[in-house]
């Protein structure tokens, strides 16, 4: 990939803000309550933005959004039930409708009623299309990077196999070398800055949280329910993406949604938000401004 811009340098090298907790109230928890863990940066009074990581990731991998987009913006980017320091959902086999519940209580919680972006990452983009799908009016935009299309269209012995092969995996408790993770996410020639954060992601993670939403991979197909969506899209891929490859995942996406607007990231991995975050940014305040100027043209 090409070499970091002084901004794109900027945003990697700004603090993150620091973890949060918040009671949430659910019927996905045990007792109907749980905790969320999140950050956030900007001005609560700001149009919010929300971001959702991937399995193998948490909120920190958004530091470069929560420091760029934090003036204009008040952005919140969580750990997911069962990652970091939030709650995991009650029993084993948690759908992603339960992980697009639990975005709506965070939202509720924080007092948040419309989100001007919802942005997600990897298996973050299935929960923001779950969300969309099953929560239209609190969501003017969705931003989908590195989207993956799901594993809900395989049955019987093919989808136990392959959900087994995934679970067997999983498991904090296995070594893996950090430095072989970051050579699967990320384009070759990745800088050390960019592969610095990236080997540091997995520190959120546990073993069943990790087990849970890999489950709820297995219940859903993202191009069965992209059609049904009907805010704004813009679906963002990696040229280099070796984990969700453009042409098994985002372009099934774009054949399934042609309103959704493509965004080509050359020569990256799947690691878009670290990657090229002043692209990253620049999207997600383009994909705000045109929803803001559509509602106000609405009115």
């Amino acid at each position: 990939m090409a070499a970091l811009s002084v901004l794109d340098t900027e945003l990697l090298t700004q603090d993150l803000p620091g973890l949060a907790q918040v009671a949430v109230a659910s019927p996905i928890y045990s007792g109907e309550r749980g905790q969320i863990e999140y950050r956030v940066a900007g001005d609560a009074r700001n149009p919010a933005v929300l971001m959702l990581h991937g399995l193998g990731s948490s909120s920190a991998g958004y530091r470069a959004q929560l420091a760029g987009l934090s003036r204009d913006f008040h952005v919140i980017a969580w750990n997911a039930p069962g990652f970091g320091g939030s709650s995991p959902i009650s029993g084993q086999d948690a759908g992603i409708d339960d992980y697009a519940d639990a975005v709506e209580g965070l939202l509720c919680a924080l007092r948040v009623r419309r989100l001007a972006v919802l942005a997600g990452s990897s298996w973050g983009s299935v929960v923001a299309l779950a969300f969309a799908r099953r929560f239209p009016a609190l969501v003017d935009s969705l931003v989908l990077s590195a989207p993956n299309v799901a594993r809900g269209h395989l049955v019987g012995d093919a989808r136990a196999a392959e959900l087994n092969a995934w679970l067997r995996t999983a498991d904090i408790d296995i070594p893996v070398s950090r430095a072989a993770i970051a050579d699967k996410l990320l384009a070759p020639d990745a800088p050390p800055l960019v592969r610095q954060h990236v080997e540091r992601l997995r520190d959120a993670m546990a073993t069943e949280g990790w087990r849970q939403a890999i489950r709820s991979l297995f219940t859903i197909s993202t191009p069965d329910i992209i059609s049904a969506v009907r805010c704004p899209i813009a679906i963002l891929s990696g040229t280099l993406d070796q984990v969700a490859p453009h042409r098994d995942h985002a372009a099934r996406l774009l054949a399934a949604a042609p309103s959704a607007t493509s965004y080509p990231f050359e020569a990256c991995g799947h690691m878009l938000k670290l990657e090229a975050p002043a692209k990253f940014n620049a999207i997600i305040r383009q994909m705000a401004a045109e929803t803001w100027s559509e509602a106000s043209i609405a009115k």
